[in-house]
């Protein structure tokens, strides 16, 4: 059984869609198609922002998934993020297992952001949450209103391109003439009320 305990965090940030500067460095997963499944029993590989607390808890028939704990007064708590450089083109879904604590577990903004400049790296702008200026940004956002782990397969074709101001509005995540293809991955966190809370975990996130 999974148990998540709340942490009772004060936010008043007032960004839904915030983001960080990507890391320089970072340990690039490999496998095919496997993000994490945290089964190394770290999350360091993974950036955080916002609010947001972090705990590995026990997995969905596995010994490990990452929790997500977290309250806010104004929507928006926080979120994780991850640096892929993966040729996507073979892949069609993103898949993963959700566990929710109920209704109101909380909301998940998924980014996904794919390389259109050609040098395997995200410029974005610190002054407008971080969005990318050069690249693409498809997002999709999930509602966690379940008990227990949930297997989730989210198609490319549903990822909707947010920043039409920037890179070519086109689901291009291939290693070609380059291109770094999937470049990275975030999860923005929020509440399903205004003031509120989220608690729930993920595991075994990957390409399929």
């Amino acid at each position: 059984m999974l148990v998540v305990g709340l942490i009772i965090l004060l936010l008043s940030h007032p960004t839904f869609g915030f983001g960080k500067p990507v890391p320089k460095t970072s340990e690039v997963k490999t496998g095919d198609g496997i993000i994490d499944n945290f089964e190394t029993g770290k999350f360091s590989d993974w950036w955080t922002f916002g609010n947001i607390s972090l705990q590995l808890v026990s997995g969905k028939n596995s010994r490990y998934a990452l929790a997500l704990t977290g309250s806010t007064r104004d929507w928006y708590i926080g979120g994780i993020g991850f640096y892929i450089g993966k040729d996507a083109s073979k892949y069609s879904s993103l898949d993963m297992d959700v566990y929710g604590t109920g209704k109101d577990s909380g909301t998940l903004k998924i980014e996904l952001y794919e390389d259109d400049n050609g040098n395997w790296q995200i410029e974005q702008d610190p002054n407008k949450g971080y969005a990318p200026i050069k690249d693409d940004r498809f997002v999709y956002e999930l509602k966690v209103d379940w008990n227990g782990f949930k297997h989730i397969s989210i198609p490319f074709s549903e990822f909707v391109d947010n920043n039409p101001e920037s890179g070519d509005n086109v689901w291009n995540p291939q290693q070609a003439g380059g291109s770094g293809g999937l470049t990275q991955m975030q999860f923005i966190v929020s509440s399903t009320s205004k003031t509120g809370a989220v608690n729930l975990a993920l595991d075994n996130i990957e390409l399929r």
